[in-house]
């Protein structure tokens, strides 16, 4: 399978020091920061410039900036969110750097919650032993995405979607693009890939239809190593009926909503200590089961919110809104919820300064995968991540053009190494979003996953498009890692294997050439 052929590609017109492909919170930092040191940098977005993860984002950034917080707690509850396998040194970067950085986005004109006092406030998420959240109402992420977008002074190719990237002998020269049905390349020294992750790959998501992990699968075709593939965080509480699918923030729990079964009854605490707090993992599964037990739905309730004295619209205006265009209004109806596929944890394997295993190759945010969020991630670290990586990469990037700039030359037109004869089979996205969700979602077996592996293997050889061809081999990357663990932590969760085991307490890899093995 080439996944490009017989096109014409023509010469981008103009040259740049470096691109960043995606324009979240991840790579809007990096190139605002690499832009103001001097450097001519370019982003290309697959739709407008703020149609991204981060202007989804309720909750706000985790930050340990409360008199009654430090980056050391901070720290030790990402530990335990992590289920056994964060990376202590990325985040013991992630705690400490991350004061700095939201100080940053502070200065660059981003607008958090702040008392009468003009002092910021902060609100409580899962899994979190004090109140650190930073917050604008709930649509933090949007505050993060507008202000970026009005610090950056670099150029943005809106609509233009990155096929292949253009790399010889193991290091990157820049991407091939296509725009308007023609196909362009950029040469750059350095590259970065901010693509969001692949949540949107399952047929449940809170995610933009643009986060399904073409940047991760396209980095793999070219030799990046990824890692940590099978964890994918799943958020419980989504409103999911009839087509319409948003999330619904877990900062609803931290001030106040209770989640209950169709009898009314409040049953968190029949799972986690921390009740409606508890890991996402935990709650997510809890809600599934509850749902078997009693055969009926489960519900949100706000109105503790309001006996606390919060102005539950105020407070919470997108999803209220959201909520009241759907029949509910969260001041008096229980509003019923479903667990969906929300944050990607694997990614592209990097270093602390966003480097890939890819000379003049880096990638950052939910693409990539730091280490800092274990097995599960700490609710609100996401945000904290983009900010505190989009920076080291941007050092990372423009430390190494320095040295890869004096050799830098034009090179051939490469396409994806993966050459496989197609078959006649014709498979859609709606097709593996479908199989992803049955055999690879919150509750995995081998019976399932065997199933998967085997279709998505079909998918890669068919004559299926592009994004689909793409797109399957991320999700067959995502079984074959879930199948060889053979234990539950964190976000994976095997009911053939449902405890965790000592021994497969590691870091999983999935290479080209096990994608090669498999296909």
């Amino acid at each position: 399978m080439k996944l490009l052929k017989n096109v014409e590609i023509k010469e981008f017109p103009k040259t740049y020091d470096a691109v960043v492909i995606g324009s979240g919170a991840a790579g809007l930092f990096c190139a605002t920061k690499l832009s103001q040191v001097g450097l001519n940098v370019c982003i290309l977005t697959k739709d407008t410039a703020d149609t991204c993860s981060t202007k989804l984002a309720q909750g706000g950034i985790a930050v340990a900036l409360p008199p009654d917080d430090s980056p050391l707690l901070h720290y030790e509850d990402t530990l335990k969110a992590g289920a056994g396998l964060v990376d202590r040194r990325t985040a013991l970067i992630l705690v400490e750097e991350g004061v700095k950085r939201v100080i940053d986005l502070i200065r660059m004109g981003a607008t958090f919650e702040t008392d009468e006092r003009g002092l910021l406030k902060f609100t409580k998420e899962a899994a979190h032993s004090v109140s650190r959240i930073v917050y604008y109402r709930d649509k933090t992420g949007e505050e993060v995405e507008r202000a970026l977008l009005d610090s950056y002074r670099g150029d943005i190719i809106e609509y233009a979607t990155v096929k292949e990237l253009i790399v010889k002998n193991n290091r990157c020269y820049g991407v091939i693009f296509e725009k308007n049905g023609k196909y362009y390349a950029i040469h750059a020294p350095v590259t970065a890939i901010a693509t969001g992750g692949a949540a949107g790959l399952y047929e449940k998501n809170t995610n933009p239809e643009t986060s399904t992990g073409d940047g991760i699968a396209m980095a793999l075709r070219y030799g990046a190593v990824l890692r940590d593939l099978e964890f994918v965080q799943f958020h419980p509480t989504a409103f999911c009926e009839d087509g319409t699918c948003f999330l619904i923030s877990e900062s609803v729990r931290g001030e106040g909503a209770i989640i209950v079964d169709s009898y009314g009854r409040r049953f968190m605490g029949d799972y986690h200590p921390l009740w409606e707090l508890a890991p996402r993992d935990v709650v997510t599964r809890a809600i599934e089961n509850q749902k078997k037990i009693t055969g009926g739905k489960v519900f949100l309730d706000f109105r503790p919110i309001k006996e606390k004295g919060i102005n539950i619209k105020e407070r919470f205006p997108t999803i209220t809104e959201k909520l009241k265009e759907v029949g509910y209004d969260p001041e008096k109806d229980l509003i019923p919820i479903t667990p969906v596929a929300h944050y990607y944890i694997g990614g592209i394997n990097v270093d602390t300064f966003g480097r890939t295993n890819i000379t003049g190759l880096f990638a950052i945010g939910e693409a990539s995968c730091t280490g800092v969020h274990g097995a599960n991630r700490l609710a609100s670290n996401s945000l904290l991540e983009c900010i505190v990586f989009g920076e080291r990469t941007a050092y990372g990037m423009y430390r190494d053009l320095r040295f890869l700039s004096l050799d830098f030359e034009k090179i051939p037109f490469n396409v994806s190494p993966l050459v496989r004869k197609t078959t006649d089979e014709t498979f859609t996205m709606k097709d593996l979003k479908h199989a992803l969700w049955k055999y690879a979602g919150i509750i995995r077996d081998g019976g399932g996953l065997t199933k998967a592996i085997e279709l998505f293997r079909r998918m890669i050889r068919s004559n299926s498009s592009y994004e689909v061809k793409n797109g399957a081999i991320l999700a067959l990357g995502i079984a074959i890692s879930a199948m060889r663990r053979e234990e539950s932590r964190g976000g994976h969760y095997r009911s053939d294997f449902p405890y965790e085991r000592e021994e497969m307490r590691f870091h999983s890899t999935f290479t080209f050439q096990d994608l090669i093995n498999s296909v």
